[in-house]
């Protein structure tokens, strides 16, 4: 078990050099800066209304309009590239013969790639958190149809936030086995973009949204936030079970 800690911690070194003035750690910035950003150029843009009844209210309407935005489509897209991105790495310079025979353990190879995509989930999240009060700022001295004032609710804000980081585990697991499955970089995304796309239908059943990976950080704000608990459950269990079954695939497989 030291050994394939003492690996994994080496493979996440390595992997995190070479990521370095790529576009998938650059991605880890614009992708919730974009969010945010469109979020803001709507309200900026929109002729107005009536403020909603108090600031504090308004605060949560908008945190919630740009994490409704970042979990239902630009997450699950992020999670897609950055792990083709990741897998493309080996595939695309077919180095996983070289890296498969360094003396460290297989499984390390797998669990370093999946330490630093959640880092690059993680990272992405806490941007977007750090985004959005900056946001209401320039709405506040701009143009302010919501009636946003006051302080920032950071708890309500930093729970959402962190569990719909915990409700894309699914995800994570699922694109990070599905990336290194394939070799081709086409056939990571056009599942990632087909299953995203396939949400918009399936998020809509009572039935299957609750249960669909790809629509779990979307079901975070489902009526007044009572399914947050199974979301994150869901998502972490989701996400534990398919990086097993990846790591069992991977482990098993032979790379040209």
């Amino acid at each position: 078990m030291s050994g394939i800690i003492t690996g994994t911690l080496r493979a996440v070194s390595a992997e995190s050099l070479k990521l370095k003035g790529t576009l998938a750690l650059r991605l880890c910035f614009i992708a919730p800066g974009l969010v945010v950003l469109l979020s803001v150029l709507q309200l900026l843009l929109s002729k107005g209304g009536q403020p909603l009844a108090t600031p504090a209210l308004a605060w949560e309407r908008f945190i919630q309009g740009v994490m409704l935005l970042w979990a239902f489509l630009m997450l699950p897209l992020y999670v897609t590239l950055q792990s083709a991105l990741l897998a493309g790495l080996e595939h695309g310079e077919r180095q996983w013969k070289h890296l498969l025979a360094l003396p460290l353990p297989r499984s390390a190879h797998y669990l370093g790639k999946l330490v630093v995509l959640i880092g690059m989930v993680v990272l992405a999240t806490l941007v977007l958190a750090a985004l959005i009060p900056l946001g209401g700022w320039v709405l506040m001295h701009a143009h302010n149809p919501l009636g946003i004032g006051g302080a920032v609710p950071w708890t309500f804000l930093g729970l959402r936030a962190l569990v719909i980081l915990a409700a894309s585990g699914c995800i994570i697991g699922l694109h990070l086995w599905i990336a290194l499955r394939w070799t081709s970089f086409t056939v990571a995304v056009a599942t990632g973009m087909t299953a995203t796309v396939a949400g918009f239908l399936i998020g809509q059943s009572a039935r299957f949204g609750p249960w669909y990976p790809w629509t779990l950080p979307m079901q975070v704000f489902a009526g007044q936030g009572e399914l947050m608990g199974q979301m994150a459950l869901a998502g972490v269990v989701g996400g534990l079970v398919a990086a097993a079954l990846g790591l069992w695939d991977f482990l098993r497989r032979e790379y040209a």
